[in-house]
Formats: C-alpha cells, structure tokens, sequence
C-alpha cells in the first residue's frame, strides 16, 4: 500500500463542497466546515494544486451529489488550527469517477467541542476568501 502523503505547499488553497442545506444565502455555516459523525473525523477537500474549483464542483456533483458552493480553506490555515491534511486520492470504481485531487484535512486529535470551534474559525477565513464556485 502506497503511504499518502502530508500536505506542506502552506499556501495551498483546498476547495470544499458545501451542501445547500448548509448555506445562508451567500454564506456557508460552519458546519460545511465540520466532518459528519460518519466521516471518522476527516473532513473531504480537494487540492488546487491538482484541480480547480469549477472541475472539483462538476466531479462532486456528477454523481448525483449536491453542493451550492465551493468555498477554499488553505493548507496552512488548516495546519494553525492544529489540523494535518494529507493527500487521499480516490480510484476509479464502477459506480464513481477517479478524484486524484481528493485530501483529507484530519480533525481527529480534537474533541468534539473543539472542532466546532475550529470549523467557525475556518468558516471566516474561507468566507474572507470568498465563494470560489460557481
């Protein structure tokens, strides 16, 4: 098995699909920046580097998958909060497309309360930024 790496380009802009339930008006909640109790604490990104956020949304969504708005957190806002992020490409299958710019940004070293807190704080960063798509 091929070992995923860190993330390190601190500048690296990580796109994130935010869920229309998940948005107020122009503004995503914090929780489109939290992972769901089913996603063992890691929260899905895709890499700028490897991607643009127009082709992370038509990917994302091409499988019937609904997002409202990409919104960009960076690799290194994501390292202050104490959050490592590693690359974790996605095959292709026989129901879903190959994503080699899939990445995991990993909230598992942090409580419950404490990611609610981290995810509020990279809701402003990414909403400074601004919507990146569409």
């Amino acid at each position: 098995m091929t070992e995923l790496l860190s993330l390190t380009n601190d500048s690296e802009v990580l796109f994130r699909q935010v869920h229309p339930d998940l948005m107020d008006g122009e503004v995503p909640a914090s929780s489109g920046f939290l992972p769901t109790p089913g996603d063992n604490d890691e929260l899905s990104v895709d890499r700028s580097s490897i991607t643009t956020a127009g082709a992370a949304f038509s990917l994302y969504t091409s499988g019937g998958r609904r997002s409202a708005a990409v919104f960009g957190v960076t690799v290194g806002e994501f390292r202050a909060e104490g959050i490592p992020c590693r690359e974790d490409p996605i095959p292709q299958s026989p129901t879903a497309p190959a994503n080699p710019a899939h990445a995991i940004a990993d909230y598992k070293q942090h409580g419950s309360n404490q990611q609610k807190k981290i995810a509020k704080r990279l809701k402003q960063k990414a909403v400074f930024r601004g919507k990146l798509h569409p």
